[in-house]
């Protein structure tokens, strides 16, 4: 079988090189495990037995010209659903759809897409073991940020608290990404993979910052990041909030947390000074990162998903109406209304009409 993972995104230099290490891991496990993976970044390129296309922040713009054309089955690498919910676009092109996927194990993604009859798995991140790993090195930085400013916000609150705290303590602190400039550090991308491991192996405590979306809620959204995987994998001491969204993978004498960022701050002065101590936590983060979360577990998962599905994909006997049929081609050029807000020209005429606030 032949699966093709159509991710447009990935063409930009900056999302490869912060996110491009990470899908190739997986990738590469799906084909140790007997698929055949595309990857393409271009929908001249696609081909294969089932497509995999992202929707949400516009997605599905790009998703339906793909699917267009590929007459196959697809699978949905989601946004959540309480921000990008399209659900007449989900309805009418319901019957291509295998399932949908996302790293949020809230409720309200199951409920949502239950609600149109389309299967949804959480999926989280993983790591890669032969990239994340111990490495016997000069600890060259107290404090390691590896994130940007922009992608969602509360993390500004926890920065502010952490350089003053490493101001009053001069401790040397390495934080690089996009968006911190207000704060002295320009912008600078690490890649992720091999570098990325470095620079965590350098460090005596690396941090870890979800925006404040990534733990709203279990009936909302509880969205693990990737790094919470890496920096075990790499058997780093881990200090981090969204302390409900971490116990779903580790336990506390794996990965510290804290959501108010006093005693987040009290924590990672805690490890700073106790050096026994965050070996011990960093052993134990991954050993369970080793045990539960690799990119080899993740493609055990990707793949029963699809056996679970597949079977019973019956669009290629089925018939659509012109109806539909046209909505499905026009779904190629109409941005999604959960978009509009963002157009001016709407955002205006909704003003006026009392249904935008």
């Amino acid at each position: 079988m032949k699966i093709c993972f159509y991710f447009p995104g990935l063409g930009n230099d900056q999302n490869n090189a912060i996110f491009g290490s990470m899908y190739f891991s997986f990738f590469q496990q799906l084909e140790l495990k007997g698929l055949c993976v595309k990857f393409t970044t271009k929908i001249e390129e696609i081909e294969g037995d089932i497509l995999v296309v992202s929707i949400g922040n516009s997605g599905e713009i790009s998703a339906s010209k793909a699917m267009h054309n590929f007459k196959g089955p697809i699978i949905l690498s989601i946004y959540n659903s309480y921000i990008c919910f399209y659900k007449s676009f989900l309805k009418r092109w319901k019957s291509r759809f295998l399932f949908a996927y996302n790293p949020d194990f809230a409720t309200l993604n199951f409920n949502k897409y239950n609600s149109v009859g389309i299967p949804y798995y959480h999926f989280p991140f993983g790591s890669d073991n032969n990239i994340f790993h111990p490495v016997e090195m000069e600890k060259k930085y107290d404090i390691t940020f590896l994130g940007n400013a922009s992608s969602g916000s509360g993390r500004d609150k926890y920065i502010k608290k952490l350089l003053e705290y490493a101001k009053t303590n001069k401790l040397n602190v390495f934080l690089a990404g996009s968006g911190w400039d207000n704060f002295g550090f320009p912008y600078q991308i690490v890649k992720h993979g091999v570098d990325t491991n470095n620079i965590y192996n350098a460090s005596k405590v690396c941090i870890n910052i979800h925006n404040d979306r990534q733990y709203a809620g279990i009936d909302k959204e509880m969205d693990a990041n990737n790094r919470l995987f890496d920096l075990a994998m790499a058997e780093c001491c881990q200090v981090s909030n969204g302390e409900q969204t971490i116990i779903k993978y580790f336990k506390k004498d794996e990965i510290a947390t804290a959501d108010d960022p006093d005693e987040w701050i009290q924590k990672i002065d805690y490890y700073l000074n106790h050096e026994a101590e965050r070996k011990v936590i960093a052993q134990n983060a991954r050993k369970r990162a080793l045990k539960e979360h690799t990119w080899d577990k993740r493609a055990d998962d990707f793949i029963r998903f699809i056996n679970e599905t597949y079977p019973n994909y019956t669009e290629r006997n089925q018939k659509t109406s012109l109806f539909i049929s046209i909505l499905r081609y026009l779904d190629q050029y109409i941005i999604p209304p959960y978009q509009w807000k963002e157009i001016k020209i709407i955002r205006f005429f909704l003003k006026k009409l009392g249904l935008y606030t």
